[in-house]
């Protein structure tokens, strides 16, 4: 029985997290390195994800659960809606440049996660940026900190990355009316004129 408790006791934590609970967060709940082990090992139970993560597949969001892994590994000692709701903390992560993209509904972006951190750290399976954000900068979708438009498109604008791919962010924000062509043009910076010459109406 002591394993279906341990595993009782892991469901209850997902299941207020979108399906995701770390090592820290069990080892909390008085789970020991050998019980989170043997329910790793147990079909269904908890699926590691790398780096202390681990998902209960039951409970899995299986539209934006990579996005929420990636937030998560920012803090693995808090939890999903702690972060959410201090989003520009010393500990905190805000989904960006691709991944920002690709939730303000940007289509065919090469799939990379990237966060933007405030601190220097590595971050497992992540492309982790270092930088101050200022609270306009962050928006929530679907419950989670994102860069807004304008600061995504300064992002992808600094990133390398060829201009096709950067233009057909520019094309998606100037179609839905996020961004005007002389304000893209402004927060590309270097990078405006390889990307607005796939565009020649904003050029």
């Amino acid at each position: 029985m002591a394993l279906l408790d341990d595993f009782v006791a892991a469901l209850d934590l997902a299941a207020g997290n979108h399906g995701l609970v770390t090592r820290p967060q069990l080892v909390a709940e008085g789970l020991s390195s050998n019980s989170i082990a043997r329910l790793a090992d147990t079909r269904r139970a908890l699926v590691p994800l790398g780096g202390g993560l681990y998902v209960i597949p039951a409970l899995e969001d299986l539209r934006f659960g990579h996005m929420r892994a990636a937030l998560q590994r920012t803090d693995p000692e808090r939890w999903l809606e702690q972060i959410v709701a201090d989003p520009l903390g010393a500990d905190s992560g805000v989904l960006s440049h691709h991944a920002a993209a690709e939730l303000h509904g940007a289509p065919d972006l090469p799939e990379e996660i990237h966060v933007t951190v405030p601190r220097r750290r590595r971050l497992s399976r992540l492309i982790a940026h270092t930088a101050q954000l200022a609270p306009e900068d962050v928006v929530i979708i679907e419950g989670m900190p994102v860069t807004s438009v304008e600061r995504t498109t300064y992002d992808l604008g600094r990133w390398p990355m060829d201009g096709e791919h950067r233009s057909r962010w520019v094309e998606y924000a100037l179609d839905e009316g996020l961004l005007t062509p002389s304000t893209a043009r402004e927060l590309l910076g270097p990078s405006a004129e390889d990307t607005l010459m796939y565009l020649p109406g904003a050029a």
